[in-house]
């Protein structure tokens, strides 16, 4: 009897705890917009990111840059979804795209390679995208479908 009793009660804090994380994540994250965001998690994979909101800033995305540390990415928030396109002119390291739809799921990505050429391919995205996530190649392990949040970390 004893024993069902700490069981229960080892239950209950358990509860308790996973109750209370909720909590303050949804604090943390009151009033937080997806161009104030400081991470990007997609499955059990966590970014830390930079933020290309304004047009200058997803024009240039991460080209004319040597490298992208690893865990980060660019998390570009466009003003409508759309078919946006994307090209890898000035890029000196290969990426992960990731195209997220306006209800936050992965609807897919690809792997690009730079390019040195004058006309550059432009790729674009499978549906009406709302965020693009960028991050070095090879490191994305999620798959279409799969949900996508952020976190702005105060």
């Amino acid at each position: 009897m004893l024993e069902r009793m700490r069981g229960a009660s080892l239950i209950r804090a358990m509860l308790f705890a996973a109750l209370l994380a909720t909590i303050l994540e949804t604090q943390a994250n009151e009033g937080c917009t997806p161009d104030q965001a400081k991470q990007i998690q997609i499955g059990s994979q966590t970014f830390t990111v930079e933020v290309a909101a304004s047009p200058s800033e997803r024009e240039r995305g991460l080209s004319g840059r040597a490298l992208l540390k690893p865990g980060t990415g660019l998390w570009f928030v466009f003003p409508a979804p759309d078919r946006y396109g994307f090209w890898m002119q000035d890029m000196h390291f290969p990426i992960d795209l990731i195209w997220v739809s306006p209800d936050l799921k992965v609807t897919g990505a690809i792997s690009l390679q730079p390019c040195a050429d004058k006309f550059c391919p432009i790729h674009s995205a499978p549906s009406r995208v709302a965020y693009v996530l960028e991050v070095n190649a090879g490191e994305f392990a999620g798959k279409t479908g799969d949900s996508v949040s952020w976190r702005c970390l105060k």
